[in-house]
């Protein structure tokens, strides 16, 4: 699934590229799920995850049925996730040693492969106890299908259509102003926390632990 730096297709500088872009697809699970057919284009936001816990061959998802991408979707076919992560605007007045323009610092990730359509109930069912499963696990009390209420689950899977994706490229960048000097970077820091969002934090946080060098 890996690529060498010349089979890049996601454009990230070797400064930027992402050590480990699985983990922002784990921690940033809110996609947009791209396809094409013929001259047009779709993509949808939807939570996509790895099938399970022990893999990052496969991932699943799925959408309302009604969505026009939903009616295109075919076995077979190549699709490319999009995992935005946290990102920010930084003022080049906050540089005081390597004086530069403005930048945008951000992390993303990006998988393709191919699209596997689940169809059939019980395999939607568990496409949908995956999902729970994950966004439920740091809850106290973890919600789960049996707790929706009777006749819910049955009828909803009419009106979704799930999906699977076997990986082939995962690829991800982490642009945190690594080719700047640390001092600039702690300057950055301190503006960003300054800000009231929580993007602007959390860039702020992961460049914090970049190397000091």
């Amino acid at each position: 699934m890996s690529s060498p730096a010349a089979a890049r297709t996601m454009y990230a500088p070797g400064a930027y590229a992402a050590a480990d872009p699985v983990s922002i697809v784990r921690k940033y699970p809110f996609a947009h799920l791209i396809t094409a057919t013929g001259e047009e284009t779709y993509a949808t936001p939807t939570p996509i995850f790895f099938e399970t816990d022990d893999t990052v061959s496969t991932l699943v998802g799925h959408m309302t049925r009604i969505n026009p991408q939903a009616q295109t979707l075919r076995n077979g076919q190549r699709v490319l996730a999009i995992f935005p992560g946290p990102h920010a605007y930084i003022s080049a007045s906050w540089y005081k040693t390597l004086l530069t323009v403005p930048t945008w610092d951000y992390v993303s990730a990006q998988i393709r492969g191919r699209l596997e359509i689940i169809d059939d109930d019980e395999g939607q069912i568990k496409v949908l106890r995956r999902i729970a499963a994950v966004l439920e696990r740091d809850n106290e009390h973890p919600w789960t299908l049996e707790q929706a209420p009777p006749g819910k689950v049955q009828q909803l899977l009419p009106r979704i259509r799930s999906f699977r994706i076997t990986v082939d490229r995962i690829e991800g960048v982490t642009k945190l102003n690594q080719t700047h000097p640390a001092s600039d970077r702690m300057l950055i820091i301190q503006q960003l926390l300054a800000r009231p969002d929580s993007d602007s934090h959390e860039i702020a946080r992961l460049m914090a632990h970049l190397p000091s060098t």
